[in-house]
């Protein structure tokens, strides 16, 4: 038991690196992506599981506001992110948007920045280098950020003179040197950040851990809108206490500028409502998902929706039932723990259970049928195989739809 309470929490880490103006007063904080609590690089493995990992450590852990107080909080975004329909959870007031330079500057991504600038929000131009056919994005940006050590002297110059016909508020990073910074202040650049003034500084807290399975069903529910109901919300977050502490953290937060109590699981599902409870879903089972995590959650999500598909072709009842078995049999992958002790864990019924583990039942039957096809297994009877072969299809679309959408 105390093992298994240990492991329901871990460390998170972030970085932060002060961004001054020129009288050296700091104007904001570009927080950065650490792997864990020793980690001196950023050592980014997927741009997306990053961005996501550092806005729930900022909004569910330490706290924007403990962060970065009333100053900026500049995040790099991902194309992936800046694309996405869902967007992510952000107080406008305070989050500057960072464009990373391998964003891909075409006509979709410049349309993804004017929702963004309409929605209120900033944008910075990380790493960047004038070209003409920028202007659009020039147009749109609040800050544009030039490397010192990667353009050179000569360079920087020149990216200075080509941008004095912009709107733009310049951030000089990479100011190594006291020569560095008195280079910069001659060419009468406002904004700096760079070792002279401060490393990153590294940040750590304790989190509560949450169940990547618990994220899942909630995601799928929440974009399963036609069914959707307050009911199947609370009961899905309820049975996951690291994802009510983190929802009721992030409703204590500034950012929601709440003033009731909350003392419920369904009052707090309510006070955040359906769509920002689907971008604070869709962040943290991102900012779970990283690298081969990504791969795994496209594994259980086929898995889940071909062995409802599978029970739907059949005309079997409950459905849903073959959708969460599907899911749960892949849990022992996601925790590193025997199948049997995990959902012994979980309020299951031990019917359900014994489907799962020891594939008993009609449930069990469909879910070792979906499991040998998805492995390549030979498949004997000609109906299973194919009833198997059209909703397998179905299911790769269906979670391909999935991905996108979160």
């Amino acid at each position: 038991m105390a093992e298994n309470l240990l492991s329901a929490h871990s460390n998170v880490a972030l970085a932060r690196q002060p961004i001054v103006d020129s009288r050296l007063a700091v104007m904001g904080y570009e927080l950065l992506y650490r792997k864990n609590a020793v980690a001196a690089q950023a050592d980014v493995i997927d741009d997306v599981g990053a961005t996501a990992q550092v806005m729930a450590t900022s909004l569910f852990e330490l706290g924007m506001e403990n962060l970065v107080g009333t100053s900026k909080a500049f995040i790099n975004f991902p194309r992936a992110y800046l694309l996405s329909p869902s967007g992510m959870p952000i107080n406008k007031e305070n989050i500057v948007i960072e464009v990373q330079e391998n964003a891909g500057f075409d006509a979709v991504l410049l349309s993804s920045l004017r929702r963004w600038v309409q929605a209120g929000c900033s944008i910075a131009l990380d790493d960047f280098h004038f070209h003409s056919k920028f202007t659009p994005f020039l147009e749109l940006a609040d800050y544009i950020k030039l490397d010192v050590q990667a353009l050179g002297k000569d360079d920087f110059h020149k990216q200075i003179e080509a941008l004095r016909g912009f709107d733009v508020n310049i951030i000089a990073e990479k100011v190594e040197t006291w020569e560095d910074y008195q280079f910069c202040r001659l060419l009468g650049i406002e904004y700096f950040q760079g070792y002279f003034f401060e490393k990153p500084e590294l940040i750590v807290s304790k989190t509560s851990k949450v169940n990547s399975m618990t994220l899942l069903q909630l995601m799928s529910s929440l974009l399963n809108a036609s069914t959707l109901s307050v009911d199947e919300l609370e009961r899905i977050v309820s049975q996951d206490a690291g994802l009510v502490h983190k929802l009721l953290r992030y409703l204590n937060s500034p950012v929601t500028g709440l003033v009731a109590s909350v003392d419920s699981v369904r009052l707090a599902i309510m006070l955040i409502g359906v769509e920002k409870l689907k971008s604070l879903t869709n962040l943290l089972l991102m900012s779970e998902m990283v690298g081969d995590r990504h791969v795994l959650l496209e594994q259980i999500m086929v898995r889940a929706k071909h062995a409802e598909l599978f029970a739907q072709s059949r005309g079997y009842n409950n459905q849903d039932k073959y959708f969460l078995a599907g899911m749960l049999s892949m849990i022992d992958v996601c925790t590193g723990m025997q199948l049997d002790e995990v959902l012994g864990e979980l309020p299951l019924p031990s019917e359900f259970i014994n489907a799962i583990v020891h594939r008993s039942g009609r449930v069990g039957n469909a879910l070792d049928l979906v499991e040998h096809y998805g492995n390549g297994h030979t498949i004997k009877n000609p109906q299973d195989l194919d009833d198997l072969k059209k909703t397998y299809l179905d299911a790769i679309k269906w979670t391909d739809e999935f991905l996108i959408a979160v």
